[in-house]
């Protein structure tokens, strides 16, 4: 599952719930596997993140993360993330919300890109639509649409999953023209500040960068995370 973007979905949840009230947060977090958008970055290797965010008094949201990614077979650099994001209006008891993420890579910043989203938003479910003039650096600009679904079993423990395919805007030679897809399912639970997650997760072969090199295509993701 892209972490980035559910992290902005657990967010923006928030926000939709409560009244106007600023909050500041931090997470530490360990996966089996970074997996974003069901594509493993982490050479299937265990991956620590550390997340700040920031959720505002007027439906606004800021954060910043950083972990390590390998953008080939072999090296891996630091990733540092940061987004933005703002609850806009409302349809149908649904929460309209655009933002703005960005990645930078470094020691291999040709591989820095940035996206804007606009989304649908309710408790139990979110819907996006992301746009990338240049996806990963690669000179290809990219499409890509996710659904969140999100249920809480009881005031511990939830199940969420989640759909999304990556498409090239334009015609692109080889397997970086083909549209990829990735879907995971999976269940959590939270117990004194620490979150318990497990996930299965699969992508299909081929789509822009970063595509799957030797890495498994399905997979079944533990992490933990603690919250202050």
């Amino acid at each position: 599952m892209r972490r980035g973007g559910r992290l902005a979905s657990a967010i923006a949840a928030t926000l939709i719930g409560q009244a106007a009230h600023a909050q500041l947060s931090a997470t530490i977090g360990v996966d089996s596997d970074y997996r974003y958008r069901g594509v493993s970055l982490s050479n299937s290797n265990p991956s620590a993140r550390l997340t700040v965010n920031f959720e505002g008094a007027e439906r606004w949201y800021v954060g910043a993360s950083a972990t390590r990614a390998a953008l080939t077979g072999q090296d891996t650099y630091p990733q540092l993330t940061a987004y933005a994001g703002w609850l806009a209006g409302t349809i149908d008891r649904a929460s309209v919300e655009i933002g703005i993420v960005g990645s930078h890579f470094v020691g291999s910043a040709g591989y820095d890109f940035v996206e804007g989203y606009v989304g649908l938003l309710s408790r139990d479910w979110s819907a996006r639509l992301y746009l990338s003039p240049d996806y990963y650096g690669r000179n290809v600009a990219t499409a890509y649409v996710e659904l969140n679904a999100h249920v809480a079993l009881d005031e511990r423990a939830r199940v969420f999953a989640h759909v999304g395919a990556l498409a090239p805007l334009r015609s692109v030679a080889g397997d970086a023209g083909k549209t990829r897809g990735d879907v995971s399912v999976g269940a959590g639970v939270v117990l004194d500040g620490w979150d318990l997650h497990v996930a299965g997760v699969a992508a299909t072969r081929g789509g822009p960068y970063p595509a799957v090199y030797n890495g498994r295509h399905a997979t079944v993701v533990v992490g933990v995370a603690l919250s202050f």
